[in-house]
């Protein structure tokens, strides 16, 4: 059964500093890592046998870079234990809900072609989904539904607890799921006023998306987000194995093969390496940190983007944003975690790996870990 896990534990994962060992080479699988720019202190591997062995983690992979410079991409464990086949640089895992960030971008890509705007509304007789106008009890409320409280996830309801309806009534496609949760699952607040972190709302926004471009997420994403920041290999996760595609160990009685993944394209669906997330990162931030790399977004647009909501600061377009100027996203699935983050002092950084433990501070253990490395190795300037 699919555990639902709660915004904090998603979400709110720590931001700890302090000093601390780089991790090195090892790897449980015996396969070796990329070659770093810096030499790894000698029993930095620790730490990531340490994480791995509380966590039960089959295998990870890390990223570091700054704009176009990688700066270390370490490989460690188990692509498929029952195989021996080791975790490498292509090895692809589902990154949850890290995906709202490409979604987001997509948005805002779509934003600078001047076919969208953050004010538009999206279940209205004249908005962008007008086929929905007429679903549900709260019409007016409904109605009000603007792209930025999707965005922003201050839509009213529909949000990530037990009764999250992207995991519900898994033979419905897309649109049946949209009709059925808008006359079935009420909201709880007039858009705008109040933040509930809603898989569901970027769900709609996948399906704005494809109604405005004309063509389908994936393909739409693809081509506007996927290929200016030069990622090849992401794609929508399904129930069969992509090539170079992970296997997936749930833990706790959760089967990480048993809840409608494609369906959740746009909130929570793509697979990816640690490198293409600390990448598309590094392309994002791109306007700001002036290191090489081609622009996502124009520097307008990546403001409207890291701007937290009235209702919550804390969450912008999304990613997470706090007053120090970071910015991140952190995804939670059966048999896999994600986490990628950007600095103030411009790195880029992700990590991914093929389990989910019970344990409820993994997340926010691996993103203290990831900061311990990144400011051990004064080079870096973390």
């Amino acid at each position: 059964m699919t555990r639902y896990v709660t915004r904090r534990e998603m979400l709110q994962v720590t931001a700890t500093f302090g000093a601390g060992l780089l991790v090195g080479g090892w790897s449980a699988a015996g396969a070796q890592t990329q070659a770093a720019s810096v030499n790894l202190p000698a029993h930095s591997e620790q730490l990531i046998r340490d994480y791995m062995e509380e966590f039960s983690v089959p295998g990870m992979q890390l990223t570091y870079r700054r704009g176009a410079r990688v700066l270390y991409a370490g490989n460690f464990g188990w692509a498929n234990r029952e195989e021996h086949q080791a975790v490498a640089s292509d090895s692809l895992f589902r990154i949850a809900s890290c995906s709202k960030a490409f979604t987001s971008a997509a948005i805002f890509r779509l934003m600078e072609m001047g076919r969208l705007s953050l004010k538009d509304k999206v279940f209205t007789a004249d908005g962008i989904l007008r086929q929905f106008s007429e679903a549900g009890p709260q019409r007016d409320w409904i109605h009000a539904i603007t792209i930025h409280h999707l965005l922003t996830h201050t839509g009213g309801g529909w949000g990530n607890h037990a009764n999250d309806p992207m995991f519900a009534e898994t033979g419905k496609n897309q649109d049946q799921l949209i009709r059925w949760t808008l006359e079935t699952h009420p909201l709880e607040h007039p858009p705008g006023e109040h933040y509930d972190y809603s898989n569901f709302g970027y769900g709609v926004l996948g399906r704005v998306i494809e109604h405005v471009s004309g063509q389908s997420y994936a393909a739409f994403v693809r081509q506007a987000v996927l290929r200016p920041a030069n990622l090849r290999d992401m794609e929508i996760g399904s129930q069969t194995a992509a090539r170079n595609e992970v296997r997936y160990y749930g833990q706790a009685g959760e089967n990480p093969y048993n809840f409608p993944i494609a369906r959740m394209d746009s909130h929570g669906g793509w697979i990816a390496s640690a490198s293409d997330l600390a990448a598309f990162l590094a392309s994002l931030f791109a306007p700001t940190d002036d290191a090489g790399m081609m622009p996502l977004l124009k520097p307008e647009s990546l403001k409207q983007m890291t701007t937290g909501s009235g209702a919550n600061p804390a969450y912008a377009c999304g990613l997470s944003v706090n007053p120090a100027g970071n910015a991140w996203h952190a995804g939670s699935l059966p048999g896999s975690i994600s986490i990628m983050v950007h600095t103030h002092s411009k790195l880029s950084w992700a990590a991914v790996y093929n389990t989910r433990s019970p344990k409820t501070d993994a997340l926010g253990k691996l993103d203290n870990l990831l900061w311990i490395i990144a400011r051990s190795v004064p080079a870096w300037g973390a």
